[in-house]
Protein backbone atom coordinates (compact mmCIF):
# COMPACT_ATOMS: atom_id res chain seq x y z
CA UNK A 1 0.00 0.00 0.00
CA UNK A 2 2.85 2.50 0.25
CA UNK A 3 3.51 4.78 -2.34
CA UNK A 4 6.71 5.16 -4.02
CA UNK A 5 6.39 8.25 -6.41
CA UNK A 6 9.18 10.57 -7.70
CA UNK A 7 8.79 13.90 -6.98
CA UNK A 8 8.80 14.30 -10.84
CA UNK A 9 5.92 12.47 -11.19
CA UNK A 10 4.03 14.02 -8.22
CA UNK A 11 4.71 17.35 -9.92
CA UNK A 12 3.65 16.07 -13.54
CA UNK A 13 0.25 14.61 -12.03
CA UNK A 14 -0.47 17.45 -10.27
CA UNK A 15 0.12 19.73 -13.40
CA UNK A 16 -1.95 17.23 -15.71
CA UNK A 17 -5.10 16.43 -13.91
CA UNK A 18 -5.29 18.87 -10.45
CA UNK A 19 -4.36 15.33 -8.22
CA UNK A 20 -2.00 16.14 -5.19
CA UNK A 21 -0.36 13.22 -3.84
CA UNK A 22 0.33 13.00 -0.54
CA UNK A 23 4.09 13.66 0.57
CA UNK A 24 3.70 10.69 2.12
CA UNK A 25 3.86 8.55 -1.13
CA UNK A 26 7.16 10.36 -2.07
CA UNK A 27 10.14 8.80 -2.09
CA UNK A 28 13.30 9.87 -4.24
CA UNK A 29 14.60 5.90 -4.21
CA UNK A 30 11.18 5.13 -6.11
CA UNK A 31 11.88 2.67 -9.18
CA UNK A 32 10.28 3.29 -12.74
CA UNK A 33 7.55 0.87 -12.10
CA UNK A 34 6.25 2.84 -8.80
CA UNK A 35 5.22 5.52 -10.90
CA UNK A 36 2.79 3.36 -13.15
CA UNK A 37 1.02 1.56 -9.63
CA UNK A 38 -1.91 3.18 -8.85
CA UNK A 39 -4.09 1.75 -5.72
CA UNK A 40 -7.58 2.46 -5.25
CA UNK A 41 -8.32 3.59 -1.85
CA UNK A 42 -11.85 5.16 -2.56
CA UNK A 43 -14.91 2.49 -2.13
CA UNK A 44 -18.35 3.56 -3.60
CA UNK A 45 -19.88 0.55 -2.29
CA UNK A 46 -19.77 1.96 1.39
CA UNK A 47 -18.46 4.40 3.45
CA UNK A 48 -14.53 3.53 4.66
CA UNK A 49 -15.13 5.01 7.82
CA UNK A 50 -17.91 2.70 8.61
CA UNK A 51 -17.80 -0.44 10.55
CA UNK A 52 -17.57 -2.48 7.34
CA UNK A 53 -15.08 -0.28 5.73
CA UNK A 54 -12.59 -0.15 8.86
CA UNK A 55 -13.44 -4.33 9.08
CA UNK A 56 -12.63 -4.87 5.43
CA UNK A 57 -9.14 -2.74 5.87
CA UNK A 58 -8.15 -4.90 8.88
CA UNK A 59 -8.48 -8.20 7.03
CA UNK A 60 -7.02 -6.72 4.18
CA UNK A 61 -3.87 -5.68 6.23
CA UNK A 62 -4.39 -9.01 8.37
CA UNK A 63 -4.64 -7.08 11.67
CA UNK A 64 -6.66 -9.18 14.35
CA UNK A 65 -6.14 -6.37 16.82
CA UNK A 66 -7.46 -3.55 14.56
CA UNK A 67 -10.77 -5.87 13.84
CA UNK A 68 -11.29 -6.88 17.49
CA UNK A 69 -11.04 -3.22 18.12
CA UNK A 70 -14.11 -2.38 15.58
CA UNK A 71 -16.09 -5.14 17.12
CA UNK A 72 -15.62 -3.81 20.79
CA UNK A 73 -17.09 -0.23 19.36
CA UNK A 74 -20.09 -2.29 17.67
CA UNK A 75 -20.75 0.12 15.04
CA UNK A 76 -24.50 0.35 13.86
CA UNK A 77 -23.99 -1.84 10.44
CA UNK A 78 -22.00 -4.72 11.82
CA UNK A 79 -23.16 -7.77 13.91
CA UNK A 80 -20.94 -10.90 14.66
CA UNK A 81 -22.95 -13.87 15.28
CA UNK A 82 -21.67 -17.44 17.09
CA UNK A 83 -24.60 -19.82 16.68
CA UNK A 84 -24.68 -22.90 18.73
CA UNK A 85 -25.59 -25.06 15.42
CA UNK A 86 -26.60 -25.10 12.11
CA UNK A 87 -30.52 -24.55 13.47
CA UNK A 88 -30.05 -21.85 15.78
CA UNK A 89 -32.87 -19.78 16.08
CA UNK A 90 -30.86 -17.10 15.74
CA UNK A 91 -29.76 -17.59 12.39
CA UNK A 92 -33.07 -18.43 11.54
CA UNK A 93 -34.50 -14.91 12.53
CA UNK A 94 -31.08 -13.42 10.63
CA UNK A 95 -32.07 -15.54 7.70
CA UNK A 96 -35.51 -15.11 7.40
CA UNK A 97 -36.17 -11.44 8.67
CA UNK A 98 -32.68 -9.58 8.63
CA UNK A 99 -33.32 -9.59 12.29
CA UNK A 100 -30.12 -8.98 14.46
CA UNK A 101 -29.18 -5.99 16.94
CA UNK A 102 -27.79 -3.31 14.04
CA UNK A 103 -28.17 0.37 14.70
CA UNK A 104 -30.89 2.51 12.91
CA UNK A 105 -30.75 3.16 9.38
CA UNK A 106 -29.35 6.46 7.94
CA UNK A 107 -30.80 8.93 5.32
CA UNK A 108 -31.80 7.03 2.79
CA UNK A 109 -30.39 3.90 3.92
CA UNK A 110 -32.80 0.68 3.44
CA UNK A 111 -33.37 -1.58 6.40
CA UNK A 112 -31.76 -4.65 6.78
CA UNK A 113 -33.84 -7.94 5.43
CA UNK A 114 -33.80 -11.55 4.98
CA UNK A 115 -35.45 -13.65 2.67
CA UNK A 116 -38.64 -13.17 4.21
CA UNK A 117 -39.22 -9.55 2.15
CA UNK A 118 -38.91 -10.83 -1.48
CA UNK A 119 -41.42 -13.72 -0.98
CA UNK A 120 -44.26 -11.41 0.85
CA UNK A 121 -43.06 -8.90 -2.08
CA UNK A 122 -43.82 -12.16 -4.75
CA UNK A 123 -47.29 -13.00 -2.75
CA UNK A 124 -48.88 -10.17 -2.16
CA UNK A 125 -48.05 -7.72 -5.11
CA UNK A 126 -48.68 -10.53 -8.06
CA UNK A 127 -50.69 -8.96 -11.03
CA UNK A 128 -54.20 -11.06 -11.62
CA UNK A 129 -54.41 -13.70 -13.80
CA UNK A 130 -56.03 -11.25 -16.99
CA UNK A 131 -53.35 -8.34 -16.51
CA UNK A 132 -51.17 -7.47 -19.64
CA UNK A 133 -47.64 -8.95 -19.49
CA UNK A 134 -46.00 -5.48 -19.38
CA UNK A 135 -47.19 -5.94 -15.80
CA UNK A 136 -45.87 -9.00 -14.92
CA UNK A 137 -42.44 -8.07 -15.90
CA UNK A 138 -42.94 -5.15 -13.53
CA UNK A 139 -44.03 -7.33 -10.85
CA UNK A 140 -41.15 -9.88 -11.38
CA UNK A 141 -38.31 -6.82 -11.62
CA UNK A 142 -39.29 -5.66 -8.38
CA UNK A 143 -38.94 -9.19 -6.63
CA UNK A 144 -35.85 -9.81 -8.11
CA UNK A 145 -34.75 -6.13 -6.54
CA UNK A 146 -36.12 -7.27 -3.71
CA UNK A 147 -34.52 -10.49 -3.27
CA UNK A 148 -31.17 -9.01 -4.45
CA UNK A 149 -31.12 -7.19 -1.14
CA UNK A 150 -30.09 -10.02 0.28
CA UNK A 151 -27.85 -12.71 0.34
CA UNK A 152 -26.07 -15.40 2.29
CA UNK A 153 -22.34 -16.56 1.40
CA UNK A 154 -20.82 -18.98 2.44
CA UNK A 155 -17.04 -20.54 2.43
CA UNK A 156 -17.17 -23.80 1.60
CA UNK A 157 -19.84 -25.80 -0.81
CA UNK A 158 -20.35 -28.78 1.53
CA UNK A 159 -21.03 -29.32 5.04
CA UNK A 160 -23.64 -27.93 7.71
CA UNK A 161 -22.28 -24.54 6.90
CA UNK A 162 -21.30 -24.85 3.31
CA UNK A 163 -23.53 -24.10 0.17
CA UNK A 164 -25.13 -27.81 0.00
CA UNK A 165 -26.80 -27.43 3.68
CA UNK A 166 -27.46 -24.15 4.30
CA UNK A 167 -30.02 -24.17 0.70
CA UNK A 168 -31.57 -26.88 2.10
CA UNK A 169 -31.91 -25.72 5.52
CA UNK A 170 -33.11 -22.40 4.29
CA UNK A 171 -35.83 -23.84 2.28
CA UNK A 172 -36.95 -25.92 5.06
CA UNK A 173 -37.06 -22.61 7.04
CA UNK A 174 -39.25 -21.07 4.46
CA UNK A 175 -41.65 -23.95 4.08
CA UNK A 176 -42.15 -23.66 8.01
CA UNK A 177 -42.67 -20.43 7.71
CA UNK A 178 -45.04 -20.71 4.82
CA UNK A 179 -43.35 -18.42 2.50
CA UNK A 180 -42.77 -21.26 -0.47
CA UNK A 181 -45.22 -24.08 -1.00
CA UNK A 182 -42.60 -26.98 -0.92
CA UNK A 183 -38.20 -27.45 -0.65
CA UNK A 184 -38.21 -29.84 -3.75
CA UNK A 185 -37.84 -29.29 -7.66
CA UNK A 186 -39.59 -25.67 -8.92
CA UNK A 187 -41.76 -23.68 -7.11
CA UNK A 188 -42.27 -19.95 -6.97
CA UNK A 189 -40.05 -18.35 -5.13
CA UNK A 190 -37.64 -20.09 -5.63
CA UNK A 191 -34.19 -18.37 -6.97
CA UNK A 192 -31.69 -20.09 -9.28
CA UNK A 193 -27.64 -19.23 -9.82
CA UNK A 194 -27.09 -20.64 -13.26
CA UNK A 195 -23.80 -22.86 -13.10
CA UNK A 196 -22.37 -23.49 -16.56
CA UNK A 197 -22.89 -21.07 -20.10
CA UNK A 198 -25.80 -22.00 -22.40
CA UNK A 199 -25.38 -20.17 -25.32
CA UNK A 200 -28.74 -21.48 -26.45
CA UNK A 201 -30.16 -19.82 -23.99
CA UNK A 202 -28.33 -17.04 -23.90
CA UNK A 203 -27.46 -17.53 -19.94
CA UNK A 204 -24.07 -16.96 -18.38
CA UNK A 205 -22.24 -18.53 -15.39
CA UNK A 206 -23.66 -16.65 -12.37
CA UNK A 207 -26.79 -15.19 -14.13
CA UNK A 208 -29.65 -15.51 -11.27
CA UNK A 209 -33.28 -16.06 -11.64
CA UNK A 210 -35.75 -16.23 -10.25
CA UNK A 211 -39.15 -18.83 -10.25
CA UNK A 212 -42.90 -17.05 -10.75
CA UNK A 213 -46.18 -17.74 -11.59
CA UNK A 214 -47.04 -16.03 -15.50
CA UNK A 215 -50.29 -16.35 -17.30
CA UNK A 216 -50.09 -19.07 -20.20
CA UNK A 217 -53.26 -20.15 -22.04
CA UNK A 218 -56.17 -18.69 -18.94
CA UNK A 219 -53.95 -20.79 -16.20
CA UNK A 220 -50.82 -20.16 -14.27
CA UNK A 221 -47.47 -21.91 -14.89
CA UNK A 222 -44.13 -21.61 -13.37
CA UNK A 223 -41.50 -19.46 -15.71
CA UNK A 224 -37.94 -18.72 -14.27
CA UNK A 225 -37.49 -14.70 -14.70
CA UNK A 226 -34.12 -13.49 -15.67
CA UNK A 227 -32.82 -9.78 -15.87
CA UNK A 228 -31.19 -9.38 -19.20
CA UNK A 229 -27.82 -9.31 -19.10
CA UNK A 230 -27.77 -5.64 -21.67
CA UNK A 231 -28.59 -3.58 -18.45
CA UNK A 232 -32.01 -2.50 -20.50
CA UNK A 233 -33.64 -4.15 -17.80
CA UNK A 234 -35.70 -5.99 -20.20
CA UNK A 235 -37.21 -9.78 -18.66
CA UNK A 236 -36.46 -13.17 -20.06
CA UNK A 237 -39.11 -15.71 -19.35
CA UNK A 238 -38.05 -19.61 -19.69
CA UNK A 239 -39.73 -22.87 -18.75
CA UNK A 240 -38.09 -24.49 -15.51
CA UNK A 241 -37.79 -27.47 -17.58
CA UNK A 242 -35.38 -26.01 -20.20
CA UNK A 243 -33.05 -25.09 -17.19
CA UNK A 244 -30.62 -28.22 -16.51
CA UNK A 245 -27.59 -26.32 -15.14
CA UNK A 246 -28.64 -23.90 -11.69
CA UNK A 247 -28.24 -24.64 -8.32
CA UNK A 248 -30.84 -23.26 -5.43
CA UNK A 249 -29.37 -19.50 -4.60
CA UNK A 250 -30.66 -19.17 -0.99
CA UNK A 251 -26.62 -19.59 -0.05
CA UNK A 252 -23.59 -18.95 -2.18
CA UNK A 253 -19.85 -19.04 -2.30
CA UNK A 254 -17.93 -16.02 -2.05
CA UNK A 255 -16.72 -16.84 -5.29
CA UNK A 256 -19.54 -16.80 -6.49
CA UNK A 257 -20.50 -13.70 -5.47
CA UNK A 258 -17.44 -12.04 -7.05
CA UNK A 259 -18.73 -8.62 -8.26
CA UNK A 260 -21.86 -8.65 -6.80
CA UNK A 261 -22.93 -6.16 -4.17
CA UNK A 262 -25.63 -6.34 -2.11
CA UNK A 263 -27.72 -4.26 0.68
CA UNK A 264 -27.53 -7.13 3.60
CA UNK A 265 -24.94 -9.78 3.47
CA UNK A 266 -24.70 -12.49 5.74
CA UNK A 267 -21.45 -14.00 5.70
CA UNK A 268 -20.82 -17.03 7.01
CA UNK A 269 -17.83 -19.04 8.04
CA UNK A 270 -17.24 -23.07 8.77
CA UNK A 271 -16.79 -24.81 11.71
CA UNK A 272 -13.28 -25.84 11.38
CA UNK A 273 -10.17 -24.39 9.57
CA UNK A 274 -9.38 -25.25 6.00
CA UNK A 275 -7.10 -24.68 3.08
CA UNK A 276 -9.84 -22.14 1.41
CA UNK A 277 -10.73 -20.08 4.67
CA UNK A 278 -7.93 -16.88 3.87
CA UNK A 279 -7.72 -13.50 4.29
CA UNK A 280 -8.58 -12.91 1.04
CA UNK A 281 -11.69 -14.71 0.99
CA UNK A 282 -12.87 -13.34 3.80
CA UNK A 283 -12.22 -9.96 2.77
CA UNK A 284 -14.17 -10.73 -0.52
CA UNK A 285 -17.06 -11.72 1.48
CA UNK A 286 -16.88 -8.54 3.67
CA UNK A 287 -16.86 -6.22 1.11
CA UNK A 288 -20.24 -7.43 -0.97
CA UNK A 289 -22.15 -5.86 1.73
CA UNK A 290 -23.27 -2.18 1.14
CA UNK A 291 -25.31 -1.06 4.35
CA UNK A 292 -25.40 -4.37 6.25
CA UNK A 293 -22.61 -7.07 7.52
CA UNK A 294 -23.88 -10.16 9.43
CA UNK A 295 -20.69 -12.29 10.22
CA UNK A 296 -22.12 -16.00 11.26
CA UNK A 297 -18.36 -17.37 12.87
CA UNK A 298 -19.37 -20.59 14.68
CA UNK A 299 -16.12 -21.69 15.46
CA UNK A 300 -14.53 -18.18 15.80
CA UNK A 301 -12.27 -18.35 12.87
CA UNK A 302 -12.34 -14.92 11.73
CA UNK A 303 -8.98 -14.08 13.09
CA UNK A 304 -7.39 -17.47 12.18
CA UNK A 305 -8.73 -16.65 8.38
CA UNK A 306 -7.27 -13.03 9.09
CA UNK A 307 -3.48 -14.66 9.37
CA UNK A 308 -3.66 -17.17 6.38
CA UNK A 309 -2.94 -15.52 2.74
CA UNK A 310 -3.16 -17.40 -0.58
CA UNK A 311 -0.17 -17.50 -2.22
CA UNK A 312 0.70 -17.75 -5.72
CA UNK A 313 2.48 -21.04 -6.46
CA UNK A 314 6.20 -19.89 -7.94
CA UNK A 315 6.07 -21.33 -11.16
CA UNK A 316 3.04 -23.21 -11.02
CA UNK A 317 0.30 -20.84 -11.59
CA UNK A 318 -1.58 -22.64 -8.76
CA UNK A 319 -2.80 -20.83 -5.69
CA UNK A 320 -2.35 -22.72 -2.08
CA UNK A 321 -2.94 -20.84 1.31
CA UNK A 322 -0.10 -20.49 3.73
Amino acid sequence: EDGHYLPATAAWLQEASGERIDPALLDDDGHALDQAIVMLRHSHRFDAASGIGELASAVNRGMPAASREVWRRAPGDLVRLAPRGPDDAALKRLVLDGAAPFGPAGPGVPAAVGYRRYLERMRDTRPPLDAARAAFDAWATQVLDEHARFQVLCAVRTGPWGVEGLNQRIAGWLAGAGLIATTQGWYAGRPVLVTRNDYDLGLMNGDVGLCLMLPHEGAWQLRVAFSAADGSGALRWLLPSRLQEVDSLYAMTVHKSQGSEFSHTALILPDTRGPLLTRELVYTGITRARHWLSVVDPAELLEVAMQRRVQRASGLGGLYAG
